[in-house]
């Protein structure tokens, strides 16, 4: 890498149409899913093996191969910090892209032997859905990254990681508008916490919406929830799965097969297409959770976001009538 232009991007679509752009095909793919499962801030090779336990247990691919392909990833990071001349983020905006970025840039800024300079090629979507024409533009506009936003970079990396949720609120209000897309993508993460009264994330709410309008196949019901509902959509095929098996499997489902069948994950080896062609129902609960009746976190399975683990009625809720996160029970 001496002597040489790095391009990391968020995953292997995105380095496809980069290579189909003209930049190469040795851009590092940074191949994970922040959003779901637990994140601590570990050493590097640590964070791997909890990251690919947890893209195991999830069934989305196998551990040992999870594990070499972050491990690899990792390597290839630090070579290019101490090697390359220049190192290009390719990130855009919403929850996905953010996390990543933070994760990154976090490293550089712990990393005292870095040589490469760094530089964010500023995008409106994802790599992977612009042309040619729109990514050498882009890399045409690439800005530098100063010492600051290395440094909110971390600050965001240890209140994402940390087991105080508040940490999030305290990063927000210590921002002057700086950062605006890391802000924005913060602001949403933060309404996947169990909302105050029915224990719903927004992303399960806007499921059960979904499926209380009448929309039974799970691609569509996906489709509605985490296309049409976003202003930056960020939840994959897989995630939004495990998330429609997370509301199925409990003592009292919030969703279902309409013969009541469990919800069982898709394969990740196959397309998947009994899964994505099945249908679903919002449950009585379902409908009732929506309604404000009753707390879907006294039922709901244990769940990792970031740092904290999310389980039982007196965890930590997103409470939008004051923008704020805070712990205890639903009120």
């Amino acid at each position: 890498m001496t002597g040489s232009v790095v391009h990391l991007v968020n995953g292997d679509h995105a380095a496809g149409a980069l290579a189909g752009a003209g930049f190469g095909l040795s851009a590092i793919v940074w191949r994970d899913v922040l959003h779901d499962g637990p994140v601590h801030d570990l050493a590097p090779d640590a964070l791997a093996r909890e990251r690919a336990a947890f893209v195991a247990a999830a069934g989305w691919g196998a551990r040992e191969a999870v594990h070499a392909t972050f491990t690899e990833r990792d390597r290839r990071l630090e070579a290019a910090f101490a090697t390359a001349e220049e190192l290009v983020l390719w990130f855009a905006p919403g929850v996905h892209d953010q996390l990543q970025r933070i994760q990154v840039l976090a490293r550089a800024a712990r990393c005292t032997g870095r040589r490469a300079t760094l530089h964010e090629a500023a995008i409106e979507a994802p790599a992977a859905l612009l042309d040619g024409t729109a990514l050498q533009a882009a890399f045409a506009r690439r800005r530098p990254v100063e010492g600051a936003a290395l440094a909110r970079a971390l600050e965001a990396w240890l209140a994402f990681t940390s087991d105080d949720a508040c940490d999030l609120d305290r990063l927000l209000d210590a921002d002057d508008d700086g950062s605006p897309l890391l802000d924005a993508a913060i602001k949403r993460w933060r309404e996947e916490f169990p909302a105050a009264g029915n224990g719903l994330g927004r992303t399960e709410r806007q499921l059960l919406e979904a499926l209380a309008r009448g929309v039974f196949r799970a691609r569509d019901a996906w489709v509605a929830a985490c296309r049409h509902a976003e202003d930056q959509p960020f939840l994959a095929d897989l995630p939004f799965a495990s998330l429609a098996c997370r509301l199925s499997a409990c003592a009292v489902p919030l969703l279902s097969h309409p013969d009541q069948r469990p919800l069982a994950m898709p394969d990740p080896a196959s397309d998947g297409r009994v899964f994505w062609n099945d249908s679903l129902l919002a449950t009585r609960a379902g409908r009732e959770r929506l309604a404000g009746i009753g707390d879907w976190m006294a039922d709901a399975p244990p769940r990792w976001m970031g740092g904290v683990l999310l389980h039982g009625t007196a965890g930590w809720r997103w409470d939008p009538a004051v923008n704020r996160l805070r712990q205890g029970p639903a009120r």
